[in-house]
């Protein structure tokens, strides 16, 4: 647990997280993309407190009206026909709930149709499957995907696009068919694939999906009967300027995972979709023991209250916008050293690479995200060569920008002794 800044969290309310001894800083990380309606929120407290003082603190699966109404206030606000809803903890258990939806649909139809694809380099959890759907594609450490039906193609990241330059592909279009041939060369056929799940925008990009690539991927997908999941556990709840992530995307999965900014407090997940999808399983084979619990429950409900009525959604675009715009000057800067700085609503990042070879520049990014850290601004550490971005949504639009300015001041003071 070493591996983050060595700060003690003793208060955290809005966009301000304090420690015991006197020293606050302006929360850049919602504490893992997680607080988006603010830290503490009055309306999320009051919601915690007054499940706690109902003598109704875990049900497992019976019904409990804070479930139920959290259920049909997912099924509200989900764009997928005909939506139906679970609720789990973790995000990694809606993650592997998701993969086994997949995976019983597809037996279905064939039972060698068990494959799933997904995207290097995301991440749905710390769980089997989850492990297994994220990471790199190179990693087998642990366990060799392909053993167990996994299978990963490149996310098309337009800064370090895998195909050549995303200029001659601008849509992504291309390069979703470069994916297809990609498997095959590989022995993989979409009879045996079912499903993708994937990061519409990836926690680690804060890149959507192009539309071309996001259109051929659906329609892929329902030419060969494959069931298309988007994990937004990180991207979902507003954090991007909209409810959904992949609405930046044009396209509608049949499977939605969420979890972090739905409760922007305790442990609460979801997977909402098909209707058809989710009755497919028997009775009591989706439990969860604090799936749905009912004071998690009552703080999701809370929170999705919040994001509408403070509309923190629309607050997420145009404070993201101000914050972008002030930062676009480094590019120009240090292009040496600043591969792109780009991102939708409060969801940015900035990618370092090394002035000599073009890689990701992992020591430099750190370094100055610890900086921050030392100078009132907090960030986590990725160890991936970027800097992310993502305070709360309630974030004042000036502190949004003193932020920045402080990671201005912190590029200005550690690339020149590097240079």
């Amino acid at each position: 647990m070493s591996g983050q800044p060595p700060v003690v969290w003793h208060e955290a309310a809005g966009y301000l997280v304090r420690d015991p001894y006197g020293n606050q800083w302006i929360d850049f990380t919602s504490g893992i993309v997680l607080a988006n309606a603010g830290h503490a929120h009055p309306r999320i407290v009051d919601a915690i407190r007054t499940a706690t003082e109902s003598q109704l603190l875990a049900t497992y699966a019976f019904a409990q009206s804070p479930r139920l109404d959290l259920l049909e206030k997912l099924v509200s606000l989900s764009p997928i026909e005909d939506s139906k809803a679970i609720l789990f903890s973790a995000g990694t258990e809606a993650t592997e709930c998701a993969m086994m939806l997949m995976r019983r649909h597809g037996q279905k139809i064939d039972p060698a149709k068990v494959g799933i694809v997904s995207f290097s380099g995301g991440y749905h959890g710390r769980t089997l499957a989850a492990s297994l759907a994220g990471g790199e594609a190179s990693s087998t450490d642990w366990l060799d995907r392909r053993q167990v039906g996994h299978y990963q193609i490149p996310f098309p990241f337009g800064p370090r696009w895998p195909w050549g330059r995303m200029e001659d592909d601008p849509t992504g279009e291309r390069a979703f068919e470069a994916c297809v041939q990609q498997l095959a060369s590989q022995g993989i056929q979409p009879e045996h694939i079912a499903g993708f799940i994937g990061e519409a925008v990836p926690g680690w990009a804060t890149w959507p999906l192009p539309h071309g690539f996001a259109a051929a991927l659906m329609k892929w997908a329902q030419r060969h009967n494959i069931i298309v999941c988007f994990d937004e556990v990180q991207s979902g709840c507003g954090r991007t300027g909209r409810w959904y992530g992949f609405e930046h995307c044009g396209v509608v999965p049949d499977l939605i995972t969420l979890g972090k900014g739905l409760s922007s407090s305790l442990p609460v997940s979801a997977v909402v979709g098909r209707r058809a999808i989710l009755d497919d399983p028997p009775p009591g084979s989706m439990s969860s023991t604090h799936g749905g619990n009912p004071v998690c429950a009552a703080a999701a409900m809370a929170n999705l209250q919040v994001l509408q009525d403070e509309r923190l959604i629309e607050a997420s675009a145009q404070t993201g916008q101000l914050v972008l715009r002030r930062l676009q000057s480094l590019k120009q800067r240090y292009p040496n050293h600043i591969l792109s700085i780009h991102g939708v609503g409060l969801f940015i990042s900035i990618h370092l690479r090394c002035p000599q070879t073009g890689e990701p520049n992992a020591a430099l990014a750190d370094a100055i995200a610890m900086e921050a850290v030392q100078r009132g601004v907090m960030l986590f550490l990725t160890g991936r060569g970027f800097i992310k971005i993502a305070p709360p949504l309630c974030i004042d639009a000036h502190a949004a920008l003193e932020g920045a300015q402080v990671l201005e001041e912190c590029f200005d003071a550690l690339i020149p002794l590097v240079d």
